[in-house]
């Protein structure tokens, strides 16, 4: 199999997206089972405090580029391991 510099992009984008949607599960779910409230999506709601909506935005911001980050090294790291091309940035 050809592994260019293209298909890291392609998988990159595609498992960064998919993390980043799981995370933002997880961190929804987490929020819900510590404070009994459900995740104040959105801010205009009457029910979410400027408090509660930075701790949320913070977490979830936090939480996402955390992993987004240890799975785009996971894949670096495979992606050498099998001989494959990584742009230039990267390299």
């Amino acid at each position: 199999m050809n592994l260019s510099k293209t298909k890291f992009q392609i998988i990159s984008a595609v498992l960064s997206l998919s993390v980043a949607a799981l995370a933002k599960a997880a961190v929804d779910n987490r929020y819900e089972a510590v404070t009994g409230d459900p995740a104040p999506i959105n801010p205009e709601s009457d029910d979410a405090t400027f408090a509660k909506v930075l701790l949320y935005t913070s977490i979830t911001a936090a939480v996402g580029i955390s992993v987004k980050l240890l799975v785009r090294k996971f894949l670096t790291k495979q992606w050498k391991k099998m001989d494959g091309e990584l742009p230039e940035h990267i390299s």
